[in-house]
C-alpha cells in the first residue's frame, strides 16, 4: 500500500508542474492581452508553485520519526507547512490589491484581448480539477498541509472565475472592470490565507478537535469492553495526521494494579481499531465509586 507520504508528494509533484505551466501561459497571455485581471491569476498560480514546495518540504519533514529531541514525532511540520502557505497566500493578495489599485489610478487600462478570455476559462477547469484531486487525497491521508494547498488551488480556479468574468465585462465596454476584478479576487485570496492560518495555529496551540464524529467513535471503542462504565475527561487535539488521545475509564471491578494496566492497554487496542490515525493514548483507569460526593465527576 502507498504510504500517506508517497501519495502527499505525487499529488504535490503533479500539481506543482501543472501550475509551473499554468502560470507561464497565463502571464504571456495576460501581458499580451493587456489584461490586468488575468495578470494578478499568473501571479497567484506562481504562489501556487511556492506553496507546493513548502508542502512537500513539510511532508518529507513529518515522516521522519520520533527521536530525542521529538518523542511525539515531527508531525506538526505540516502545520507549519500550512502556516506559510497561509502567509503566503495573504501577502500574495495584498501585491495583488496594489497592482490592481495602481493600474485604476494610473489610468492605463486597455481592453484585453479575446485570447486572455480562453486562458482565464483553460486556468478554471484546470484549478479545479487540482482542487478536486488535491482535497482527495489531502483528507485520506488527514494532512493539514495538503489540504491547506488543495485550497490554494481552490482559490485560484475562483480567482480564474473572477477574471474571467473581468475580462468578460471588459470586452463588453466597461475595461475598467478587469483590475477592479483583480482587486476583488486578491481579497478572496486574503479571506483564504486567513483562514487557513487560523487553522494552523488552533493545532499548533493543541486546540481540542470539535468533530462530534470522532469524539464519539474514540468513546465507545472504549465502552465496547465489559470492564468499562463509562469514559470520562476525553480530550483529543491533532498532531499533524495523527490525533492524541487523553481519556478516563471508569470500571466498576476491584483491579490490581496489574489488571488495570491490562486494561488500559485493552482500552488503546480498541480506539485504534475505531480510529486508526489515532496514537499516544493515555488511558487513566478509575474505580466507579457511586455516592461518593466529588468521586467521578467530570
Amino acid at each position: 500500500m502507498t504510504s500517506r507520504f508517497e501519495q502527499g508528494r505525487k499529488v504535490s509533484w503533479y500539481t506543482l508542474i501543472g501550475n509551473v505551466i499554468l502560470a507561464i501561459i497565463k502571464a504571456v497571455v495576460g501581458v499580451a492581452a493587456g489584461s490586468a485581471a488575468l495578470i494578478a491569476d499568473a501571479v497567484h498560480s506562481a504562489s501556487d508553485v511556492l506553496a507546493t514546495s513548502v508542502v512537500l518540504y513539510g511532508l518529507r519533514v513529518a515522516k521522519r520519526p520520533p527521536d530525542e529531541k521529538h518523542p511525539y514525532g515531527h508531525g506538526r511540520a505540516e502545520a507549519v507547512a500550512a502556516k506559510v502557505v497561509s502567509l503566503l497566500l495573504i501577502l500574495v493578495g495584498i501585491e495583488m490589491i496594489v497592482g490592481a489599485g495602481k493600474t485604476i489610478v494610473s489610468g492605463r487600462i486597455s481592453t484585453p484581448g479575446s485570447v486572455a478570455l480562453w486562458t482565464a476559462a483553460l486556468s478554471i477547469v484546470v484549478k479545479e480539477a487540482m482542487y478536486q484531486w488535491t482535497i482527495l487525497v489531502g483528507r485520506r491521508i488527514n494532512s493539514p498541509a495538503v489540504i491547506a494547498e488543495a485550497w490554494h488551488h481552490r482559490s485560484d480556479a475562483f480567482s480564474s472565475v473572477a477574471s474571467f468574468t473581468g475580462i468578460l465585462l471588459a470586452r463588453s465596454g466597461y475595461p475598467i472592470l478587469d483590475p477592479i476584478v483583480a482587486g476583488v479576487v486578491a481579497l478572496f485570496v486574503i479571506k483564504v490565507g486567513w483562514d487557513i492560518f487560523n487553522s494552523a495555529v488552533d493545532e499548533m496551540m493543541d486546540s481540542q478537535i470539535t468533530d462530534a464524529g470522532i469524539l464519539d467513535s474514540i468513546a465507545e471503542a472504549a465502552k465496547t469492553l465489559t470492564e468499562i462504565s463509562d469514559v470520562h475527561n476525553l480530550r483529543v487535539h491533532r498532531y499533524g495526521a495523527e490525533l492524541h488521545v487523553d481519556l478516563t475509564v471508569l470500571t466498576p471491578l476491584n483491579l490490581s494494579l496489574v489488571e488495570g494496566h491490562q486494561l488500559a492497554h485493552k482500552v488503546e487496542t480498541s480506539i485504534v481499531s475505531a480510529v486508526p490515525n489515532a496514537t499516544h493514548i493515555d488511558v487513566h483507569v478509575e474505580p466507579l465509586l457511586q455516592g461518593v460526593e466529588g468521586v467521578n465527576e467530570i
